[in-house]
């Protein structure tokens, strides 16, 4: 089971992620886990593999919101720069933004 020096470690903001969770570490651990297992992941890396940039955009706002609740900051802030590029219809090569997000993310996810 992972811990908060761990978090803090990983340079995640677990003094904010508590403060949402009503500062109760098994509440903030469990939904540390249900959103690191969230199915917008996948989502999001298939319509970045089809070339669908809506879907794509959809997928990363919904996780947007789940790790900034979460204060997981090493995963948001590289997620919320792709949501704001998919917004605005930038061109980008998304693929290669997208693994160090899951490779952190899984990184996470195995030690929850």
């Amino acid at each position: 089971m992972i811990t908060i020096e761990q978090l803090n470690e990983f340079g995640v903001n677990t003094r904010e992620g508590l403060t949402r969770c009503m500062n109760n570490q098994k509440f903030y651990f469990k939904m540390l886990k249900m959103g690191l297992s969230s199915d917008q992941f996948d989502k999001l890396g298939n319509a970045l593999a089809a070339g669908k940039n809506d879907e794509a955009f959809e997928a990363a706002h919904a996780l947007k919101g789940v790790l900034g609740n979460l204060a997981l900051t090493p995963i948001y802030n590289p997620l919320a720069e792709m949501t704001e590029m998919l917004r605005a219809g930038k061109s980008a090569d998304y693929i290669e933004m997208y693994k160090p997000i899951m490779d952190l993310r899984n990184q996470l996810l195995a030690m929850v």
